[in-house]
């Protein structure tokens, strides 16, 4: 397995679920931007292994964990949507 951060998929996962109820630009542009603000403001998690992987996971679903990666996604959604690399 190659290296890979698990915090990738957790933060795409969770920035999905929260644009589906949020009335935004979701083009693939806005998407990404938001992905790569929401990743900068958390720690990676880089891991080799599926087993290191389930762990990661795990932990993500842990209170603190979680709650700390709702607030970086609902601040990377709110900076992308006040200031867009793209006309309105």
């Amino acid at each position: 397995m190659p290296v890979i951060n698990v915090m990738e998929q957790i933060v795409a996962d969770k920035l999905e679920s929260f644009l589906e109820k949020m009335d935004c630009c979701k083009c693939q542009e806005c998407r990404h931007d938001m992905l790569a603000y929401a990743l900068n403001l958390i720690d990676p998690k880089y891991v080799n292994s599926q087993t290191g992987e389930l762990f990661i996971r795990i932990d993500s679903m842990r209170f603190q964990n979680s709650v700390d990666i709702d607030i970086a996604v609902s601040k990377a959604i709110a900076a992308v949507i006040a200031f867009p690399r793209h006309k309105k």
